[in-house]
């Protein structure tokens, strides 16, 4: 958004700046619920990948490490395995959730300065 001097400004110009953000909240807000699905089919798909080659590997080489000492150390990391997609997905979904504060915040202030010069312009034509 282009920054332009506090006189110039009109309720016409705040106004369309105010639609632009609105409209750019939507889109990222939108893109981010898609990209989390997304993201977490993903993960799911590529753990199950990881589990299925993982028990095929142990039955082709060697079926005795699917013994009982083994699976008591084996399941904690095949809970482990299954969380590390979930918090790769947080930290990348965090990007948006910056970006969606940011842009509440400049919502807000263009609200305030909206509601400012439409309550300046009702008093002129009161006054007159």
């Amino acid at each position: 958004m282009p920054k332009t001097s506090k006189k110039a400004r009109t309720g016409v110009t705040i106004k369309r700046e105010l639609e632009i953000a609105e409209r750019e909240l939507k889109r990222i807000t939108e893109f981010q619920w898609m990209y989390a699905k997304r993201m977490l089919k993903f993960g799911f798909a590529s753990w199950i990948f990881g589990v299925s080659a993982f028990f095929s590997v142990l039955i082709i080489y060697n079926s005795r490490l699917l013994s009982e000492t083994s699976a008591s150390i084996a399941w904690p990391l095949l809970v482990l395995a299954a969380a590390v997609p979930v918090m790769i997905i947080a930290v990348f979904i965090r990007k948006f959730v910056a970006e969606i504060k940011r842009l509440e915040r400049v919502r807000k202030a263009l609200l305030s300065e909206y509601e400012r010069v439409i309550l300046r312009r009702v008093g002129e034509i009161i006054e007159k």
